[in-house]
């Protein structure tokens, strides 16, 4: 096993060069508190610093591979899955997703332990989710109801930019896109205190909606007419807040009324 968190893996060194080749068989190596690969199997070479392919298992339960590349600041990384809705299961981040191609990268920023993220998942299912479904009971979708506790909503376009830190994630703007419904999030997730502060807007038939939100609404995800919402608290059962209102502020002008998004506290 080797655990990584004591190292200064995203703050710099990654272009030293001229090091031996470096295959290594793991049982388990440790990424965070609650997040570690195992199976991990990797060929790296040095030539330009550590550089190579890898392939593991997230928490024993979602298989991944991917590349490691060198950076001036540090070692970015490349992760895909055939299956992103059983690696966000297991990373313990969002537990009710179901399949899709996933495609993730991980660019380090230059500060301790930080990086700069971006996912990508096409065609995936998010079935029985408490929060999801607060949201509609609140906005009375009886039909997205029961698509949730069916086979699932499908969305499918997912999209992520964010910043990860050792002490959790700070989402600085995401959506997620069906022709039911389109959903756009910003805001921060404490991995260590599994506490959420999120805001966004929802979407409802999205396959009409969205076409003519693409020309007036300023954000993916989000229709021409959708509802401001905002999840607080605990990961498994957040306060679920609804501004129906906010319907009638269609397009562009919802972003005049947004809260600048939460912030996730700086590491030490």
């Amino acid at each position: 096993m080797i655990d990584i968190r004591k190292f200064n893996v995203g703050g710099g060194g990654g272009g030293q060069r001229g090091g031996a080749p470096l295959d290594l068989a793991l049982d388990k190596l440790v990424i965070s508190d609650s997040i570690a690969l195992n199976g991990f199997r990797a060929k790296f070479n040095n030539a330009r610093g550590l550089e190579g392919n890898f392939e593991a298992s997230v928490n024993g339960q979602a298989a991944i591979r991917g590349v490691v590349v060198p950076t001036k600041q540090g070692l970015a990384v490349r992760i895909q899955s055939d299956d992103g809705g059983a690696v966000l299961r297991g990373s313990g981040i969002i537990r009710n997703a179901r399949g899709g191609a996933m495609d993730l990268t991980l660019q380090p920023n230059g500060k301790p332990g930080q990086f700069n993220g971006l996912l990508k998942i096409r065609n995936t299912r998010i079935k029985k989710a408490p929060a999801l479904a607060d949201l509609l009971s609140a906005l009375s979708v009886i039909g997205l109801l029961e698509q949730l506790s069916g086979d699932g909503i499908l969305f499918n376009n997912v999209e992520a930019s964010f910043i990860l830190t050792p002490s959790g994630v700070s989402l600085r703007r995401s959506s997620a896109v069906g022709p039911s419904m389109g959903i756009s999030m910003d805001g921060v997730y404490n991995t260590e205190t599994q506490q959420m502060r999120m805001q966004g807007v929802i979407s409802p038939i999205y396959a009409v909606n969205g076409l003519f939100g693409a020309l007036f609404a300023p954000r993916k995800g989000e229709g021409l007419f959708g509802f401001n919402y905002s999840l607080k608290g605990s990961a498994d059962d957040p306060r679920v807040s609804v501004n129906p209102l906010s319907v009638f502020t269609p397009g562009i002008f919802r972003e005049i009324f947004r809260q600048p998004p939460p912030r996730q506290p700086q590491s030490q």
